[in-house]
């Protein structure tokens, strides 16, 4: 019985074998001949590349086009299927004429005749883009600018540490931001030669950008000893009257590669602009902080702030009024893709959510309104001005969520 069952397992898995097969070789008709050439319908240039737009044959044979060319010395391809008109060439590494082979490729692999096109490039972006570099507090900061094409790149920093001309990778940034600044930490506050240049997907290199740069001396501001200063105006009392999500939260030593957090959220009937104030237990100078979310909430939405100050003091009124303190600076969340028209959010990219879940750090720099931003403090005041649900309105109310907040810079008991 189990002989006769097998046999037929076995007849009935060829006969469904060789009814695919017989399938596909009635669906492909190797006799069928070459498919005719597509025509030019137009070549709209664009940096590093060209989009060629064509019109097919009229062919049932017909399963799509294929561009051949000589990028960068290599012999490349890009292919296309039947139900679109056109295709992109890029990659190119200047702006020299190139020519494009474009044959209709039929499903049994037979290649029309060529049509030969003949793209300009525009200049690369790897070329057009700017980058610079600058001293920082622990290290240097990375800046590119004129990303216009928002153009995938690499931002390569290197380091020659024994200054004998031998660059050693140091870290490797990547953006499509039109521009975006980066951060290199944990580098010893001596002069050090730097180097920097960007790299395209398709390894097409910039000029190489050489600096001698001092990284500025600074330490993460312990947190043993913050407090909740509860000043009068001061918007702390917690969500729920859950004591769950108390300010204390926010410095809960919870750094930027852990799961879940716990978070400070403060009342819906809270006023905007809102504050709180922590008492920093210790006289320090403060050169950058770091904002971390919710673990999983709160992306460029909801009550996270959007726009905010920080402002100092070593002896603040209890009354709550602005006397004797002094502004440190004001910010808004960056998006490294952009905001829309009127700051929309807009859609929400890997980098963006990337930035916004692990890389919130901002400088304090000197500005016309901020002329002393390094004075010694022991008392940090959190305005936020907006949230990303007040943002644009003329709302008087409204909570605010926060992960964590480090700052960094130098420690000044002895004053």
């Amino acid at each position: 019985m189990k002989k006769i069952i097998s046999i037929m397992l076995l007849i009935a898995t060829f006969f469904v074998w060789y009814g695919c097969e017989e399938g596909r070789l009635n669906y492909i008709d190797n006799l069928a001949p070459a498919p005719a050439p597509v025509t030019l319908d137009a070549v709209t240039s664009k940096p590093g590349g060209a989009v060629i737009k064509y019109k097919i044959p009229n062919d049932r044979n017909l399963l799509g086009v294929k561009a051949v060319y000589i990028r960068n010395g290599e012999l490349c391809e890009t292919k296309a299927s039947l139900y679109v008109d056109s295709l992109i060439v890029e990659g190119f590494g200047d702006t020299q004429p190139k020519e494009v082979k474009l044959y209709s490729v039929g499903k049994n692999g037979k290649l029309s005749e060529p049509l030969s096109v003949q793209v300009m490039p525009l200049t690369p972006s790897v070329f057009s883009a700017q980058i610079d570099m600058e001293s920082g507090f622990g290290g240097v900061i990375v800046a590119l600018s004129a990303n216009l094409s928002k153009a995938n790149l690499a931002l390569v920093l290197m380091i020659d540490t024994l200054k004998t001309g031998d660059w050693i990778p140091l870290q490797t940034f990547y953006t499509q931001s039109t521009s975006m600044k980066f951060s290199r930490r944990g580098l010893k506050p001596e002069e050090q030669q730097f180097a920097l240049y960007i790299r395209d997907r398709w390894n097409n290199k910039s000029d190489t950008l050489f600096k001698d740069l001092i990284p500025i001396a600074e330490e993460k501001i312990p947190k043993d000893k913050f407090k909740n200063a509860k000043l009068t105006g001061d918007s702390f009392a917690e969500a729920e009257n859950n004591s769950r999500y108390r300010l204390e939260n926010i410095w809960d030593v919870v750094d930027a590669s852990s799961g879940y957090r716990e978070i400070f959220a403060n009342q819906f009937s809270s006023p905007m602009p809102q504050q709180f104030t922590i008492d920093l237990g210790r006289k320090v100078g403060i050169s950058r902080f770091q904002l971390l979310p919710r673990s999983t909430d709160e992306r460029y939405s909801g009550s996270y702030p959007r726009t905010f100050q920080l402002w100092g003091s070593t002896n603040p009124p209890i009354d709550g009024s602005y006397n004797n303190w002094f502004l440190l600076g004001e910010w808004s969340v960056s998006k490294p893709s952009g905001y829309g028209e009127g700051g929309a959010v807009g859609t929400i990219t890997a980098e963006d959510l990337d930035y916004f879940n692990t890389r919130q750090e901002y400088e304090l720099i000197v500005s016309d309104q901020v002329t002393d931003p390094y004075q010694t403090i022991s008392y940090l005041r959190f305005r936020t001005t907006s949230t990303f649900t007040t943002y644009g309105t003329e709302a008087k109310t409204g909570q605010v969520i926060i992960g964590e907040i480090t700052l960094w810079g130098q420690l000044r008991d002895e004053e």
